[in-house]
């Protein structure tokens, strides 16, 4: 690591730079894996080896801020170029001055293990000026961070100004969101940094850093091929849900960019990138439904001609929105419904969107050419097996376009995980979570043997029955043929989808176990 002088100036003017080069550095899928290191709200998940990659968005939001204040810059996007450990070191001893450079290396809930060892390879090299830790989990992960002895500094929050002031030579003890190591009396946890509030103020992330034809659509958002790019418009939920990792990486403060400011990023993504679909990654994208209208209203003043899907809640979207929306270029969009009994939503502390709300916003999404994605949960706090199976039963009846079946997940830093805690269900620092898809820790009514089940017959559904693997999923295709094939397997999987609902329950009531017959998970 780079000696820091003593004494340092403590304006950014005067500051001596730290570091002569920033690197940032999106580490390898851990072995057997593809990472997505932006879902879940940025704590990531992991897909099957092969599953296409995905940008964390943070970094070329990161890349920009950088090179907007001059400072020399190098990115190495390990996840989407497939690269392993040893070909990324081999990539990093390209860099000239790479003793005298700071390694910012992006970090997820289910790879912290593995980009740890990615960081103590990078370290072994002994020709880095410094490595840095960024990642929307820092701050949850921090007792597991200060454990690992390879890296200098870890940032928690959003990255962009800190890591500025870090490169600059701000003095350690005065850069807010910063941990930083000291050889002799060991890490410093400053205090943390409030985020940032005019989003105008950012410039345009710095896509052309980064292997951005890489990155491939969803196949849910649209049946061909499709140069796509995900953005974001506004940052935070202010509804706070106490299973999701949102408000803990992005705030319960919801903090929005300007119409023009927002079509200013979609016109160049056409323009300079070639760009045909926008994924929107905002928690709540119509938090304001008239800032909503203002955005489409832009959209087709300019005569924009790109497709975009974006996530919000459904009671946050009326006729006028969705219409407007159809005329701007909206193809998609993803709500949550989670469960449809309203005792399990207040467990979890989620304003109630009744199933007649969901309905009805399906039915004007439809009408508008709009096709609709609904996540639901298994397996929340207060989730029994009839509950569970009543909302199964309401997404086959939904018909939305595409369906989503997670599992409840205590991602740590959020309520759930204080409430698994608290109910002895996991240990108070339990992180090793590979996807929201992938086991259950039980509630007060189900065994995570009996919940890991019902999850299992919800996605055999989804999957066969639903959504099909994408068989006769486009409702935008008007063709006689097709709109009669679609409507005759629509119907026939409805049917068969509400037998094995109930046979289902016929089952569970005689096989399902109680929590009591497990053990705590650690």
């Amino acid at each position: 690591m780079v000696l820091v002088k003593l004494k340092l100036p403590q304006t950014r003017r005067d500051a001596q730079a730290r570091f002569a080069r920033a690197v940032i550095v999106n580490p390898p899928s851990p072995p057997g894996y593809t990472s997505n290191k932006d879902s879940m709200g940025g704590f990531g998940q992991l897909y099957p080896a092969g599953a296409p990659p995905a940008p964390a968005l943070d970094l070329p939001y990161l890349a920009a801020y950088l090179r907007k204040a001059e400072v020399a810059l190098t990115v190495v996007e390990a996840g989407a170029a497939r690269l392993d450990i040893d070909q990324l070191i081999a990539r990093l001893r390209e860099i000239p001055d790479l003793s005298t450079s700071l390694c910012i290396v992006r970090t997820s809930l289910p790879t912290i293990d593995f980009d740890l060892e990615v960081c103590a390879r990078i370290r072994a090299t002994g020709a880095v000026g410094g490595i840095a830790l960024i990642g929307t989990v820092v701050s949850s992960l921090w007792a597991r961070i200060q454990q690992d002895s390879k890296i200098d500094f870890a940032i928690s929050g959003e990255p962009d100004g800190p890591v500025l002031e870090l490169v600059q030579g701000q003095p350690l003890e005065a850069i807010a969101g910063l941990k930083w190591r000291d050889e002799e009396s060991g890490w410093h946890d400053n205090p943390e940094r409030a985020f940032e509030r005019n989003l105008d103020d950012l410039p345009l992330p710095a896509w052309d850093l980064f292997p951005y034809a890489a990155y491939t659509i969803p196949r849910s958002s649209n049946t061909g091929i499709m140069r796509f790019l995900p953005m974001l418009s506004s940052r935070g939920c202010p509804f706070g849900c106490n299973y999701c990792p949102y408000p803990v990486g992005q705030g319960l403060k919801w903090r929005f960019r300007s119409p023009n400011n927002v079509v200013d990023e979609m016109e160049h993504l056409v323009n300079a990138y070639g760009v045909e679909y926008i994924l929107f990654r905002d928690p709540m994208f119509s938090a304001r439904q008239g800032r909503v209208r203002d955005i489409c209203a832009e959209i087709v003043r300019r005569g924009l001609k790109v497709h975009w899907r974006c996530e919000t809640r459904i009671d946050c979207l009326d006729e006028e929105t969705i219409a407007a929306m159809a005329a701007a270029g909206c193809t998609g969009v993803n709500f949550g419904v989670e469960s449809t009994d309203p005792d399990v939503q207040r467990n979890v502390e989620r304003h109630p969107i009744t199933p007649e709300e969901s309905r009805e916003k399906v039915e004007l999404c439809r009408k508008y050419g709009i096709q609709t994605f609904a996540f639901f949960i298994v397996g929340l706090p207060g989730d029994t097996v009839d509950t569970i199976l009543d909302s199964i039963e309401f997404a086959v009846d939904l018909d939305a376009g595409w369906v989503q079946f997670t599992v409840s997940t205590p991602f740590i830093g959020t309520k759930l995980h204080k409430w698994a805690v608290k109910g002895g269900r996991i240990a108070p620092d339990f992180y090793k979570i590979i996807s929201a898809h992938e086991g259950s820790v039980g509630n007060e009514n189900l065994s995570p043997s009996t919940i890991h089940s019902l999850h299992v017959l919800a996605r055999f559904l989804q999957n066969n029955l639903m959504n099909r693997r994408g068989i006769l999923k486009n409702q935008r295709r008007q063709e006689l043929p097709y709109v009669f094939a679609k409507k005759t397997v629509d119907w026939a999987g409805n049917r068969v989808a509400k037998a094995l609902v109930r046979g289902a329950r016929y089952w569970f009531s005689m096989t399902a176990t109680p929590p009591s017959a497990v053990s705590p998970a650690s």
